[in-house]
């Protein structure tokens, strides 16, 4: 997974299955830049807005990992390519 827990991937994939849900976190993610997801505070509060929208609670160091994983891939989420590839990841692949 890159950093990011597998537990807590396989619960918010889980929870993702719930159309209500894939649509707010879907909304969270578009209202980043891939600029922003490289500043510690804007990728820390998009794994905090994501597990506060699914209701998963996150342990410091699943925080920490997440974050630095979002600061690591260069993902951008105005990029339609991009896009793709992070609902294939939340689908279960990469």
């Amino acid at each position: 997974m890159g950093g990011i827990d597998p537990r807590l991937m396989r619960t918010f994939r889980g929870k993702m299955m719930n159309p209500w849900h894939a649509r707010r976190c879907y909304m969270i993610c578009r209202s980043y830049r891939g600029c922003d997801l490289r500043r510690p505070e804007h990728a820390y509060g998009m794994v905090d807005r994501l597990s506060g929208c699914l209701g998963v609670p996150v342990t410091p160091a699943q925080r920490d990992h997440a974050a630095g994983y979002l600061m690591r891939c260069g993902v951008d989420p105005q990029n339609p390519h991009h896009q793709r590839r992070m609902w294939r990841m939340v689908r279960g692949g990469w």
